[in-house]
Order: C-alpha cells, then structure tokens, then sequence
C-alpha cells in the first residue's frame, strides 16, 4: 500500500510520515468535539459543524499533502488504480481507447508488485467503470488550463466533500450525525485509503447522498444519485434492489406511478449513457477487463486474495494458483440471496434509513466475502456501513402521510 520508493536522494513519504503531526492534532480536535458532544455545550449546529471540520482535516488534509508533494518526491504511497485512471483520462481526451489496453508504458508500470509471478495483471486490464474516467475528466481540464499537475485524488475530494454535505443534511438528530460522520470520516477506516487515491468514496458518497435524498422524500433525486453510484462502482448495484423495494412501499402507499418509472429511468440512465458507448465501442475488450478479468475468466486474472474465503482456500491449498479459475458466483449467490430476502422482508414491513444501510451491508459482506478477491479497503467499506446502521436509526423513508398512518394502524 505504500507504493514506490522516491528517487535516491529525496525526501521519503509515506502514510506514516504524511501522518506524523495530523493524528496529533485529529486526536485531540477530535477529544474536544467529544467533549462538547458529551457535556451538550454550545449549540447543535456548533457541534455538527465541528466535527465536519474535524472530518474534512482529517481525511482531505493528508491527501492535499500527498497531491502537492508529488510532483516534488514522486510517486510514494500513490495506489496503482489511481495512477490507470489517471492515464486513461488522458487516453480518453486524445480520442483512445481504455479497454484492451496495455498499460505496461504508463506511471502505473513503475508500482512494484509481488502478489504473482509475471508482474501487476492490471497493466492489461482495465477493470473500472468509465465513469471513474470521465468524472476525472473536467478536473483533468480545469487543472491544465491552470498550468497545475493533474491527481486523481482532488475528484476524490470533491467526492469526500459531497458525502459530508449528504451526511450533514440527514433527517436525523445532530448526535445521530455526528456518529456517521465519525464513523466515515474520523475513523482511519476510509480516510486512509483516500490518501493514495482509493477511489471507494466515490460510491459511498454517492450511496449516501441517495438515502438522504430517499428520506427526505425524493425519491426520484435519490434514484439518481443511485444510478450514478452504479455507474460508478458494481458494489452500488447491491443497494438498487432496497431502493426499489422502498419505492413499491410508497406506490403502496399512495405514491403516483410517475414517481416509480421515474425513479426507474433516473436509476438507470447514468449507467447506460457512461457504460454502452464504451462497451459498443470494443465488446471482448470490455468484457475481457471488466468482467473477466474480475471473476477469474481469464489467465491473468486479477489474483486471488485478501482476507475472505478465496484466501482461505488458497492457504488451505484447495486453489493451487492465486490466477486459477474458481465458481465464487455459486458461493455468492448462496449467501447473499438468504440476507437479501431477510433483509428485503425487514425493509418492506418498517422502511427505515438503518435497515436499508443494513441490509445493503449484509448483501455487500455476503458478495465480498465469498468473491475473489476481499481486499483491506473493502473490509473497511463493510464495517465503515455496518457503523453508519445504529446512527441512522428509524429514520422514516417513506412519506409522512404512510409513516402516520402505520402508526396509527399500530
């Protein structure tokens, strides 16, 4: 995770070293906004502000550090994803394509790599969505036309900025706000992997700036944001099945069938105007990296490992090869079909902003788990969720006329 070493010479960087004053100063900023959460001084708005701030220092500050150390020392901590998107937004703006490509000449190349015998498999690969690339692309422009060296991890940012707005503006108590924002954004669970450009806040923003949306009543915003998380990462795809089981729960309650296949053409549209075009462009290629090269389909398949049951069979010796070919859909499917009808049944009878978060973290565990790969930054994305279940409590997503009628009905 710390990458590359910087050139004979000059200064090292590292997560550690990025680090070594912030924790300091976090801890006890983060003390203080304890302190006043527990002793109720000031007023709510302070409190809830506060530990934004607090949030916003401790995940933006370190990855500013890296952005503007870089062109200085090199690449250091940089993470290999970040680096191909970065050279792929750059593909894309001469007209070239990202799918099928090798990337053996690009930044990404020089990222050490030791998991498997014949080097890093992405540098044939391309396993993101293109929206990954294309949201890259303004930045991209906007950076060049300033004369400044472009980083993938000022999107990032701006990603982290819209999930703390999403956060910020929940229909919940302050308190309940401030849970989730330390959960996600004081917690090293996420912020640490923002640092070398780990793209997963960009789905988690978005999810989340779709639950507010979804419980403040907008149903058809909320589909939106959906559709763009989905387009965005295939783990957002996982949450799609609650929203749409929140949705036939407000037709049944009296809701117009306009807000339904509205919902369903907002949730949807994203992901095929960012994602048809490309795969038109090159079927095999986009299948071969995205899909693929994903689920073991091919010989350099991305490798099996982390901490989930592909890494138990491989240390078991039931998989010879970290590349080799295993049917962890089956596997899959079996654990996360039980979770989504539990948890599915759960939503339908009490559509609540915490059931919906856990259920959409039970099914995310059951694929993550059981898949491939179970890297460190997803490990953290399930229980960075599973933290956010209690905070968002009972909050209703349904409309306030079907909230009191149930109530009334009890």
């Amino acid at each position: 995770m710390a990458g590359a070493r910087p050139p004979a010479g000059e200064p090292g960087l590292s997560l550690t070293r990025v680090g070594t004053a912030l924790p300091v100063i976090g801890s006890a900023g983060l003390l203080a906004m304890l302190a006043l959460v527990a002793l109720k001084r000031g007023p709510g708005w302070l409190r809830l502000w506060g530990v934004a701030a607090l949030g916003a220092f401790t995940a933006i500050g370190p990855t500013l550090t890296a952005i503007i150390e870089r062109p200085r020392i090199g690449l250091t901590m940089e993470h290999d994803g970040m680096l191909q998107v970065e050279s792929a937004i750059d593909r894309v703006l001469g007209g070239q394509a990202i799918y099928g490509v090798d990337w053996s000449g690009t930044p990404m190349a020089r990222l050490p790599w030791d998991l498997t015998s014949g080097g890093n498999p992405a540098l044939h690969h391309m396993a993101y969505f293109p929206l990954t690339v294309l949201v890259g692309i303004p930045f991209r422009l906007l950076s060049g036309a300033l004369g400044l060296r472009f980083d993938y991890r000022i999107v990032l940012i701006g990603f982290a900025l819209l999930g703390l707005f999403a956060i910020v503006t929940l229909p919940i108590a302050a308190e309940r706000r401030l849970m989730v924002l330390a959960a996600i954004y004081v917690s090293p669970l996420i912020t640490l992997y923002l640092w070398s450009g780990r793209n997963d806040i960009e789905f988690l923003a978005t999810v989340l700036l779709s639950l507010m949306l979804l419980s403040r009543g907008h149903a058809i915003p909320a589909a939106g944001a959906l559709g763009v998380a989905v387009a965005l990462k295939p783990f957002a795809w996982l949450a799609v099945p609650f929203l749409l089981v929140v949705l036939v729960m407000r037709l049944r309650a009296g809701r117009s069938r306009r807000e339904l296949l509205g919902a369903f053409a907002v949730l949807v549209i994203t992901p095929i105007a960012t994602i048809v075009p490309f795969f038109i462009a090159n079927p095999p290629a986009f299948w071969s990296d995205v899909v693929l090269y994903t689920s073991g389909g091919v010989p350099d398949a991305y490798p099996i490992a982390g901490y989930g049951f592909g890494e138990i069979l491989y240390q078991a010796g039931l998989i010879a090869h970290r590349t080799d070919a295993f049917p962890f859909t089956a596997f899959q499917l079996a654990a996360m079909l039980p979770v989504l009808w539990w948890a599915g049944r759960a939503v339908a009878r009490r559509p609540t902003a915490g059931r919906w978060m856990a259920g959409y973290a039970g099914v995310l565990l059951a694929f993550m788990f059981f898949g491939r790969f179970f890297n460190d930054n997803y490990v953290a994305v399930v229980i960075t969720l599973f933290l956010c279940v209690l905070p968002l409590g009972a909050a209703s997503l349904m409309p306030p006329r079907a909230v009191q009628a149930g109530r009334l009905a009890a």
